[in-house]
């Protein structure tokens, strides 16, 4: 896939200094504090959305979307605040079978033989990927907030935890082609209650094997430039992860441990060079809160963090459309060239894109010509 292995993670986006980012700034927090957002929070939060005659928003969308989110919304909460469930920073042991000794701790006498296992098990689990890193104390929030209780909370995880397992999840690429409607938000739901089981059990399995580990969802820490660190892609102008094997077409999630593990290599395969030339998603934005042109360390409000030279979302201007459209959107990642499912030709222009940064004119041209990223009427989603 012309990948190649850099020495510098999400770092290399840093413009002067980057302090860390209050959670309660979020544009899904700012709803519940924000006396500028308050209305919008009604709006969002507190009114029912009865389905229409339209394909993607029919009764039937709606019950996939809520099914989809339920192991999340109901055992995790990663989106709320964590910290319980499946995110529960320690877990109780009600049963377990084979019952094992307490006090037992694996030998680390090769680092490299257990980061292989964490890996393994971490697939094995559901994640379609997975990346390690050295924990950048940069990323986690100065404060959380908690939207059970709707205020910030502390954020002190122990610095005993050195290191990021990061884990990314594959979301269905045909749903995601129907987005703005409901089948895409049913991705997007599936792939957060899949985030939740994968890390929960990861991080028990890490403490079977003697050592500490706390699963996170959105919670406690920035799960984007996580994963740059632990090399499962680069930052795109959509604001979001670009995967070499998926695009932008993923769910993140990670667990802090004390388990000693081999750290991988950040990459690069052409995702900044190509997003300077390309735009589509801020082309397609339904609310035009994608930046067209060149990156700027500029912050548009409070949502964004400031020292990022990066293409920033206005949050400001893409929530109220999602509280408008009566579910959420994923159109920046449906149009998103990167965004391909399996196949040789798709593997050969993701090495071009790599290799050849004189054919990325091509390269779009065929995407147009193919019509990648064209929205899927959602009823024929329900009939394929």
């Amino acid at each position: 896939m012309g990948v190649k292995f850099v020495d510098t993670g999400a770092r290399r986006y840093v413009a002067g200094t980057v302090k860390q980012f209050d959670q309660k700034n979020e544009m899904f927090c700012r709803p519940l504090w924000d006396e500028e957002m308050l209305d919008l929070g009604k709006k969002f939060y507190m009114t029912d959305v009865p389905p229409k005659d339209k394909a993607g928003y029919r009764l039937r969308d709606q019950a996939m979307v809520n099914a989809a989110w339920h192991l999340e919304n109901n055992f995790a909460q990663g989106v709320a605040g964590g910290r319980m469930g499946m995110y529960a920073w320690e877990w109780d042991k009600i049963f377990e079978f084979p019952l094992v000794p307490p006090g037992l701790t694996i030998d680390i006498n090769d680092p490299t033989e257990v980061t292989r296992d964490i890996k393994k098990t971490a697939t094995f689990f559901g994640a379609s990927l997975v990346g390690i890193c050295r924990l950048d104390r940069s990323w986690l929030y100065s404060s959380a907030f908690s939207l059970r209780e709707q205020k910030s909370v502390p954020n002190e995880l122990p610095d005993e935890y050195k290191y990021a397992i990061a884990l990314a999840f594959e979301m269905d690429y045909k749903a995601i082609g129907c987005s703005p409607t409901s089948p895409a938000s049913a991705a997007t739901g599936l792939g957060y209650s899949k985030m939740a089981f994968t890390a929960g059990l990861l991080a028990h399995y890490i403490r079977g094997l003697g050592y500490k580990a706390i699963a996170c969802g959105n919670d406690t820490a920035c799960s984007i430039p996580i994963a740059i660190d632990a090399g499962l892609g680069e930052l795109g102008r959509n604001g979001l992860l670009i995967t070499p094997q998926y695009g932008p077409r993923v769910r993140l999630a990670k667990i802090f441990t004390d388990l000693p593990l081999v750290p991988d290599k950040p990459i690069e395969f052409g995702v900044w060079d190509f997003c300077m030339i390309c735009g589509k998603c801020a082309q397609k934005c339904p609310s035009q809160s994608l930046m067209h042109g060149e990156p700027s360390a500029e912050a548009h409000n409070i949502s964004n963090r400031e020292g990022v030279r990066a293409w920033h979302i206005n949050a400001e201007t893409c929530l109220p459309f999602w509280s408008a459209n009566g579910t959420d959107c994923s159109n920046c990642i449906r149009v998103c060239p990167f965004n391909k499912p399996p196949g040789l030709l798709h593997e050969f222009v993701r090495w071009g894109i790599s290799n050849t940064r004189w054919l990325d004119k091509m390269f779009l041209w065929g995407d147009d010509l193919f019509a990648y990223g064209k929205k899927i009427n959602a009823d024929k989603f329900w009939t394929q």
